[in-house]
């Protein structure tokens, strides 16, 4: 863990289930975190899986998995002496995070309002279901039903059976708390500004969209996505990339398009050479196929027969032969990984990613190690988890906070410079500001973007939404791959018009420079020059053979910080690996603990690896910044999209180390919750979701006619052993209605339930359009463009999203005039050289 960036922060981590990743986060970068917990302990310390599996609140893997590096003391606040603990901490506190029901902070005398009262820096995360706001947020939640709003479960799993969730891990929180972390980091950074702190509003359900840019496709005429166990369908076109090996299962991405063409090209080339492809196969163009067959001019035929191919012919190969061909052939394959082959992995030991403490009996249990590698600085070694109020007399109450401390030492609010400052300071205005005026957080804040997809560009949106300037460099020769993703407006797969590409660009300038041009250099020099933050993710390795590597780009500006992110990091055996969040997700395990038991796994939908690691990358940039404020110096940061990743499966790779015992697919049941599951609602393709606790056993029965004494009385495990009838009784009743009825019904009851949202669902969904998820705003190429808001909200500085995706290359006057100082003639002369292009 690293402890010099955040060291100057205290946070209160009042959660009491898997939101403490937030908590968790924030301390794996130096923060003093202090779990704030009742006498008996958080929720997360009474709940499996356990080591041996004897339940000890001390001895909860799950527990374990998100609290290393916390403090631990505690305080019951259902007392007055309590709540007075609790606020003789917030008034040293940096902020607090937590992740009570709706309007239950309140109810103590402990909402944000409270809160601030006692410490005006405060700033308070709220990690809750569906948001603290809008006609559902005082809904009952949990992962299943958050999961389901989203959009998210409805892409996920096979067509002939309901939708599936990720197993195991609670997927929606943990994203969730990724971004509250995210988010208080940079509520922090305004607040060494202002001297204010505020509310940071954070909704699972909403976390979970922003992989899905397809929801809009009803609003933007396109064809929506459907169901496809191990890949995805469009349009009727069927596109697995998941595939029964001779020993396993492999991950091959063999699509089509300008991104991916060259590596179907060689599959084909090797099937050929071994005489499964014939010569109608050999003979396709891969870049333009796709838009042949959806425009009508080629049969899709062509494309199922591809996939039948590669589905012969790799079936005859082992996974290690296909491992082997993906870095000799230059191929995106990858086998699908159990959790248990994540710890004999050579790669992540060759660096240095696991973290073991040995037990009491000599075992040892394995934790996930860095988030992120930093340049400077040697992470810790010994991971710590505090046992339940070690910490009760070791806090140090009489703390101010530091952003009192910054502002009183800079003469004020508004006097504290740098990357703070006023928006007006390099032209952008226009996105820098809130509505009433105030600059937005991270105004001030300039980054040259190299990155594409998704991964970093979705974090990088995150930071133009709240202020920052954002740069994002593209050619036409090369563009971004999203520019050629589906869903495009009307089925126009224009490069400027794809949903995708303005989801996770929105509120950017784009400068299209070619960079195969010597010419080019010097511009990169200059924006280098300009810039505080710069991100890629080509091939590792690229930045440097380019002579833009961290060395070089320092001795530009020795106050840069470089963001480099890859699918296995820059370093290790396996670093070269070309690919895409698909195969990170195949490598992480994802795809095994997903699906049906009696089926092979479905995994989650998309490229699942892209939507968890920009929480990672958010946070780590703003730790970067703040240490930077205090040195002088830049750094720089390698990430692993597949590292990142684990993190959100801590607690099974603990299970796998200590119990010898690997998470199994198991549909939607839920270890501490039944019934829980999807069932059918009216109409086609429709679903409900339904979560049970103990206490709300009784009215489910009564609701779908399980109404006996002796149906009401059934405990977990007899409901368990009855899950059949349950669930036939539930499907029956849930039938008539369409999901939208059901969900509401249920709720009426405190039941945990909501509709399973297709595209159509997302776009009609009360919650997410009172919250104005999705927003028109001005587009160059359209006119308007639907994009997806901000996945957080601020109570004082609210997130600006003033333009969508930029067209290539729109912003060359603005960034070159306005940015870099460059001259008309200068202007020409790149133009002339064709650089700018």
């Amino acid at each position: 863990m690293n402890h010099t960036m955040l060291q100057h922060y205290r946070v209160l981590d009042l959660c009491e289930g898997i939101s403490q990743f937030a908590g968790y986060l924030l301390a794996s970068l130096g923060a003093e975190v202090i779990a704030v917990e009742p006498p008996g302990g958080v929720r997360s310390r009474h709940l499996g899986p356990f080591v041996d599996d004897e339940p000890d609140l001390e001895r909860s893997l799950g527990h374990w998995a998100y609290n290393q590096g916390k403090r631990s003391v505690t305080a019951d606040l259902s007392t007055a002496k309590g709540r007075q603990r609790l606020l003789e901490l917030v008034r040293g506190a940096d902020s607090l995070i937590e992740d009570a029901p709706v309007g239950h902070m309140s109810a103590l005398g402990l909402g944000y309002d409270e809160l601030a009262a006692v410490n005006p820096a405060i700033v308070h995360a709220s990690v809750t279901p569906f948001g603290s706001t809008g006609p559902r947020s005082t809904w009952a939640g949990s992962d299943l039903t958050a999961v389901a709003g989203s959009g998210f479960l409805h892409a996920s799993g096979d067509k002939d059976r309901s939708p599936v969730r990720v197993s195991g891990v609670p997927q929606s929180f943990l994203q969730a708390a990724g971004d509250a972390a995210a988010a208080t980091l940079i509520a922090l950074r305004e607040a060494q500004r202002s001297g204010l702190g505020q509310h940071v509003d954070v909704s699972a359900m909403e976390s979970m969209t922003h992989g899905q840019p397809q929801n809009m496709s009803p609003r933007v005429n396109a064809n929506p996505i459907d169901r496809l166990a191990g890949g995805l369908s469009l349009g009727g076109i069927d596109v697995p990339m998941m595939f029964p090996c001779a020993d396993g299962n492999t991950i091959c991405v063999a699509l089509m398009g300008v991104a991916f063409a060259p590596f179907t090209r060689r599959l084909v080339e090797w099937e050929a050479g071994e005489g499964f492809a014939d010569e109608e196969l050999q003979a396709v163009d891969w870049e333009t196929i796709a838009v042949e067959v959806l425009s009508g001019q080629r049969s899709p035929e062509i494309i199922g027969k591809s996939f039948a191919t590669h589905a012969r012919f790799l079936a005859t190969k082992t996974t290690e032969e296909l491992w082997a061909a993906a870095f000799d052939r230059n191929l995106l394959i990858t086998p699908s990984a159990l959790v248990s082959d994540l710890l004999t992995n050579v790669h992540f030991a060759s660096r240095d990613f696991w973290r073991d403490s040995e037990l009491d009996d000599g075992r040892s249990a394995r934790f996930c190690g860095p988030l992120v590698h930093f340049s400077d600085e040697a992470p810790e070694r010994t991971p710590v988890v505090p046992q339940l109020g070690a910490h009760d007399d070791a806090i140090d109450t009489d703390r101010q906070p530091h952003a009192a401390i910054v502002v009183a030492a800079s003469g004020g609010p508004g006097a504290s410079g740098s990357a703070s400052g006023d928006a007006g300071s390099n032209g952008t205005v226009s996105e820098g500001r809130v509505s009433g005026g105030a600059a937005l957080p991270l105004a001030g804040l300039k980054v040259v973007e190299f990155s594409w997809v998704i991964a970093t560009p979705s974090a990088v949106r995150i930071l133009a939404d709240y202020g920052a300037t954002v740069v994002k460099v593209e050619t036409e020769s090369r563009p971004d791959t999203m520019r050629t993703v589906n869903p495009f407006v009307d089925e126009d797969p224009h490069p400027d018009n794809g949903v995708g590409y303005g989801v996770y660009n929105a509120g950017k300038r784009s400068l299209s420079l070619d960079l195969s041009k010597p010419e080019s250099r010097q511009v990169v020099t200059d924006l280098i020059r300009w810039a505080d933050i710069a991100t890629e993710s080509w091939a590792p390795g690229a930045a440097a053979r380019m002579g833009y590597g961290y060395e070089d780009l320092s001795a530009i500006n020795p106050r840069i910080i470089m963001l480099s992110s890859s699918l296995l990091g820059q370093s290790g055996p396996y670093s070269s690996l070309a690919g895409y969040g698909f195969m990170a997700a195949a490598i992480a395990g994802f795809y095994e603990i997903t699906g049906w038991p009696d089926r092979g796994p479905a995994g989650p939908y998309g490229p699942y690896t892209d939507f968890l690691a920009p929480r990672v990358i958010v946070a780590s940039l703003m730790a970067a910044l703040e240490r930077r404020d205090r040195t002088g110096d830049g750094c720089y940061i390698d990430v692993s999209q597949t590292e990142a990743a684990l993190h959100y499966l801590a607690p099974a790779i603990l299970d796998a180390s200590v119990n010898g015992r690997d998470p199994q697919r198991c549909g939607n049941e839920d270890p501490h919750m039944s019934p829980h599951g999807v069932y059918p609602s009216a109409g086609d393709d429709q679903w409900v979701a339904i979560a049970c606790t103990d206490d709300r056993w009784p009215a489910l029965a009564g609701a779908v006619g399980l109404d006996s004494d002796e149906a009401a009385g059934w405990d977990q495990a007899v409901r368990r052993e009855r899950a059949a009838v349950i669930d036939e009784a539930i499907s029956a009743w849930t039938s008539e209605c369409s999901n939208v009825e059901a969900a509401e019904a249920f709720q009426t009851h405190g039941i945990d339930a909501y509709p399973v949202n297709n595209a159509q669902g997302c776009c009609d969904d009360v919650q997410l359009t009172a919250r104005e998820h999705h927003i028109n705003v001005p587009q160059s190429h359209r006119g308007t463009m639907w994009t997806q808001n901000c996945r957080t909200r601020m109570s004082r500085t609210p997130p600006v999203v003033w333009r969508g995706g930029p067209c290539l290359g729109e912003d060359n006057f603005e960034v070159l005039t306005e940015f870099l100082g460059y001259d008309a003639d200068r202007i020409a002369d790149l133009a002339a050289a064709e650089v700018l292009g």
